[in-house]
C-alpha cells in the first residue's frame, strides 16, 4: 500500500507545479459533441498558451490551479477523487493578441499501483547520527509509514467497496466507469485516483502534463476519463422532436384550460355541455377529477397502502445504491453500514418488486373472472393486450423522450457524464423500452434502466392467458390445475436457470466470490418473476371465489398464518445480511436463495392482501386503508417512471463526492421522494388523464366518463380506461398503478 501514500505524494507534486488535464468521452456517449473536442486540439498552440499563462499572467495561472484537483479529502475512508471547480474552468476565457485561451475540464484516473513511474528524486539528506532515544509512539498508528498492517487492512477495505462499486454500476451503469467489471478484478492493481485539471482547451491532458512537468511524468500510468467543454451539448433529432411535440402538448394545455375556466367559472356553464376535446387537456378538469374518489364495496383497498409504500421503498432503496455509483466522500462507511444488520431495510428494498408483480397476477384475474368469459377472453384477446400496451404508452413514452433531450440539458456539472450516459442510451434503444423487451435486447444499456420491470410485467400479462383460460372455466379443480402447474413449471425452470448459470444472491455484493457484472441477467430474467405472478394470480382467484362472501378462520389459524407470513418476510430480508458479507462463498446457498425468496415474499404479502380484504387486518388494514394511500396509489406509476431519472439529475448536478451519513441519506430521500411526486402529479395530469381519454375517445367509441372506482384498483379507474373496448375488458389489468 505505500504505492497508495506514494501516488498522494504525485497528486501534490502535480498540483504544485500547475499541470491540467483533459478528458475523453467514450465514443458511444453521442450526447456530447465529440467532434468538437477533436477540433480544439492544438498542441502547438497548447505549448505556446502554456508558456504564456505560466510565464506572464499570473492571475490567469491562478485562475487555472485554484479549478484543477485538490489532494482528496477522506483518503483513509476511501475517497480517492477530487472534482476540482467545474464552473469555475469552463468559465475561464481570454483573449490575447494572437491566442484565445478558454478553460477545458478534464478527468484523469491515475492508477494506485505504478509499474513503471518514479517520482522526481528530492535532494538527499546530509548523512546525520541521531540520537540513541526511545522515540514515542505515534499518537495514530495508521500516519505511521512504516505501519503495513494498516496499509493492508485499508486495502482490503477498499478492495471491498470496489467490488460493492462495479456491482451496483453493473445493475445501474453511470456513464463513467465500464458497466460490465467483473468482481473477481476490482482488487488494488485495478484501484485509481479520479482527479479534475483545468487546461487550455487546446491541450490534452497528457500532453499538458508532460510540458509542465518538463517530462518528468512521462511514464505515469493515467487515462483519460472524460473532457468537457463550454456547449459541447449538441443537438440532436431528439431535441427537435421533443421541442416541438411538447410545445404542441403545452399550447393545448393552456388553451384548453382556459377554455375549461372560462366555460365553467366565468360563465358559470354547465361542465357537461363544454367541449369534450378541451376538457381532456384541461389541468383544471383533470385536477379535479384527480382528486375525485368513489366508493365500492368489492374494491380492496387496502391494495393502495400496500402500493404506496413499495413505491416508498423503491425510491429510498434506489437513493441509497446510487451513491455507491456516484463514490461518497466516505465510501468505507457506505461499505460499513451496508455490511451491518441495521442497513438491511436498504440492502433488502429490492425484494419489493415481487410485491407489484403479484400485485399484477392478482388483478389479472381478480378483475377479469367476475366480468370475462373463456369464449369471450379468446375471442377479444387482441383488445386484451391492446388495452394494456396502450395504457402504459403515454406516460412512457414521454420520460423516455424527455430523458433523451430535456433532462439533458436541464443542468450541469462533473458528473454529468452519468447523465449523458442515461439519455444517450435512451437516443439508442428508446424502441426496446417502448416494445418492451429492453431486458433481453440491451439490458446492460437500457433507456430508463429501472422500466426492466415494465418489461417483464407486459411478458407475464402477455402469457398471462395462458393460464387464464382455465381459470375462467366453471371448473375449479381445472383452474388449480392450471395454477399448480404453471407456478411448478415457473420454480423448475427458475431453479434450472440459475443453477446453471452460478448467480450471486445479493444485487449488491461485497464478496469476492461470483461474478457481479452477470447478476443483471439474473435480475432482470422474467423467467425468475413468473413465481411471484402465479402466486398473484392464485391469491386473486381465492378472492374472486370467496367474492361477496363471509369468510370463517379460527382465530388460532388467522393468528398462524400471521406469524408464518411474517416469519417468512423477515427470513427473506435477514437472508441479505448474510449473503452481502465480504466472506461470502456459498453457491447451494445463492441456487436456493435466488430460487425460493421471491415466491416466499409474495406469498406472504398474498395472506396479507387477502387478510385485509377479509376482515382478518386489524389495524394493519386501518392503516394501509387510509385515504391518504389513494392519492399516491394514482401517482405509483407516473411515480415510478420519473423517480429515477430525477434521482440521477439530482446526482449528476454534485459538484464533489458527499459525505455519506444515514441521516443525510434519508433527508436526501424526501427530496427524491417530493420531486418525484410532483414530477408524477404532471405527468399524471398533463400526459396520462389526456391521452388516456384520447386514446378512449377514437378506440372506445366515446370521450372517458367521469371517474369511478374499479373494484381492484381504485386509485386510479379513471385514466386507465384508456382503450375501453368492452366493459368486461377495459378493466382487467390495473397494475398500471400498482408502480
Amino acid at each position: 500500500m505505500h504505492i497508495f501514500k506514494s501516488t498522494i505524494f504525485c497528486a501534490v507534486y502535480i498540483l504544485c507545479v500547475n499541470a491540467s488535464l483533459d478528458p475523453v468521452t467514450p465514443t458511444t456517449n453521442h450526447a456530447f459533441d465529440l467532434d468538437l473536442y477533436e477540433e480544439v486540439i492544438d498542441l502547438e498552440q497548447c505549448e505556446e498558451q502554456l508558456a504564456y499563462i505560466m510565464q506572464n499572467n499570473t492571475g490567469l495561472r491562478n485562475r487555472f490551479i485554484d479549478a484543477s484537483f485538490r489532494p482528496p479529502r477522506n483518503v483513509l475512508k476511501g475517497n480517492l477523487r477530487d472534482l476540482g471547480s467545474y464552473f469555475q474552468c469552463l468559465d475561464i476565457s481570454q483573449q490575447t493578441d494572437d491566442m484565445d485561451i478558454g478553460g477545458k475540464y478534464s478527468v484523469v484516473r491515475i492508477p494506485l499501483q505504478q509499474d513503471n513511474f518514479q517520482l522526481p528524486s528530492l535532494p538527499s539528506l546530509p548523512d546525520l547520527t541521531w540520537p540513541d532515544w526511545n522515540w514515542p509512539e505515534f499518537p495514530r498508528p495508521e500516519w505511521n509509514p512504516n505501519n503495513t498492517q494498516e496499509d493492508d487492512e485499508l486495502t482490503s477495505k477498499l478492495d471491498t467497496y470496489e467490488r460493492a462499486k462495479y456491482s451496483a454500476q453493473s445493475m445501474l451503469g453511470d456513464g463513467i466507469e465500464p458497466r460490465a467489471e467483473t468482481a473477481q478484478n476490482t482488487t488494488s492493481s485495478r484501484m485509481q485516483m479520479e482527479l479534475a485539471f483545468c487546461i487550455p482547451k487546446v491541450c490534452t491532458p497528457r500532453h499538458a502534463l508532460d510540458v509542465l512537468t518538463l517530462n518528468q511524468t512521462a511514464n505515469l500510468t493515467m487515462t483519460e476519463a472524460f473532457v468537457r467543454l463550454p456547449n459541447d451539448k449538441q443537438w440532436v433529432a431528439a431535441d427537435y422532436v421533443a421541442v416541438v411535440l411538447f410545445s404542441i402538448i403545452g399550447f393545448m394545455t393552456v388553451l384548453c384550460t382556459s377554455y375549461d375556466v372560462r366555460h365553467t367559472i366565468l360563465l358559470k356553464r354547465d361542465p357537461k355541455k363544454a367541449n369534450k376535446i378541451c376538457t381532456m387537456f384541461s389541468v383544471y378538469t383533470n385536477t379535479k377529477n384527480f382528486f375525485v374518489f368513489t366508493s365500492n364495496p368489492s374494491a380492496i383497498t387496502c391494495l393502495d397502502g400496500i402500493r404506496s409504500f413499495a413505491m416508498m421503498w423503491v425510491i429510498v432503496g434506489h437513493t441509497f445504491v446510487t451513491q455507491l455509483s456516484y463514490i461518497p466522500e466516505n465510501p468505507l462507511d457506505l461499505v460499513e453500514f451496508m455490511k451491518s444488520f441495521w442497513s438491511l431495510w436498504i440492502t433488502s428494498a429490492t425484494i419489493t418488486v415481487d410485491t407489484f408483480f403479484m400485485i399484477s397476477g392478482l388483478l389479472v384475474v381478480y378483475t377479469t373472472a367476475a366480468k370475462v368469459s373463456r369464449m369471450s377472453l379468446l375471442k377479444k384477446l387482441h383488445l386484451f393486450y391492446l388495452n394494456r400496451i396502450l395504457r402504459m404508452f403515454p406516460v412512457l413514452g414521454a420520460v423516455v423522450l424527455i430523458q433523451a433531450s430535456f433532462f439533458h440539458r436541464l443542468a450541469d456539472g462533473p458528473y454529468w457524464s452519468s447523465m449523458a450516459q442515461n439519455t444517450n442510451d435512451c437516443r439508442v434503444y428508446w424502441w426496446s423500452t417502448l416494445l418492451y423487451v429492453q431486458n433481453y435486447v440491451n439490458p446492460r444499456n437500457m433507456c430508463l434502466s429501472h422500466t426492466w420491470y415494465l418489461a417483464v410485467d407486459m411478458q407475464l400479462h402477455i402469457a398471462s392467458p395462458l393460464v387464464l383460460f382455465w381459470i375462467l372455466g366453471q371448473r375449479s379443480r381445472s383452474a388449480w390445475a392450471a395454477l399448480a402447474a404453471a407456478f411448478a413449471a415457473s420454480v423448475a425452470g427458475a431453479t434450472t436457470y440459475n443453477v446453471i448459470n452460478g448467480f450471486q444472491s445479493a444485487v449488491v455484493s461485497l464478496s469476492t466470490a461470483g461474478n457481479n457484472a452477470d447478476y443483471i441477467y439474473y435480475y432482470v430474467q422474467t423467467l425468475n418473476r413468473i413465481s411471484p405472478f402465479i402466486i398473484g394470480m392464485m391469491v386473486g382467484y381465492i378472492l374472486h371465489l370467496y367474492r361477496g362472501k363471509a369468510v370463517r378462520i379460527p382465530m388460532v389459524l388467522v393468528g398462524l398464518f400471521w406469524i408464518v407470513a411474517f416469519a417468512a418476510s423477515s427470513a427473506v430480508m435477514i437472508v441479505t445480511y448474510f449473503n452481502i458479507q465480504p466472506d461470502w462463498d456459498n453457491q447451494v446457498a445463492d441456487n436456493i436463495i435466488n430460487s425460493t425468496i421471491r415466491p416466499v415474499w409474495a406469498a406472504s404479502v398474498g395472506w396479507l392482501v387477502f387478510a385485509c380484504r377479509h376482515g382478518y387486518g386489524g389495524p394493519v388494514n386501518w392503516l394501509l386503508s387510509l385515504h391518504i394511500f389513494k392519492i399516491l396509489g394514482r401517482l405509483s406509476y407516473s411515480m415510478y417512471i420519473i423517480h429515477f431519472p430525477i434521482i440521477y439529475l439530482i446526482n449528476a448536478t454534485t459538484l464533489q463526492p458527499i459525505y455519506f451519513a444515514v441521516n443525510l441519506s434519508i433527508y436526501k430521500f424526501l427530496i427524491d421522494f417530493t420531486l418525484s411526486l410532483i414530477g408524477g402529479f404532471l405527468l399524471t395530469v398533463l400526459i396520462d388523464f389526456p391521452f388516456s381519454s384520447l386514446i378512449k375517445m377514437f378506440i372506445g367509441g366515446g370521450p372517458r366518463p367521469p371517474p369511478k372506482e374499479e373494484p381492484s384498483a381504485p386509485e386510479k379507474p379513471e385514466y386507465f380506461t384508456a382503450v375501453s373496448v368492452v366493459e368486461s375488458i377495459r378493466d382487467d389489468d390495473p397494475e398500471k398503478s400498482r408502480m
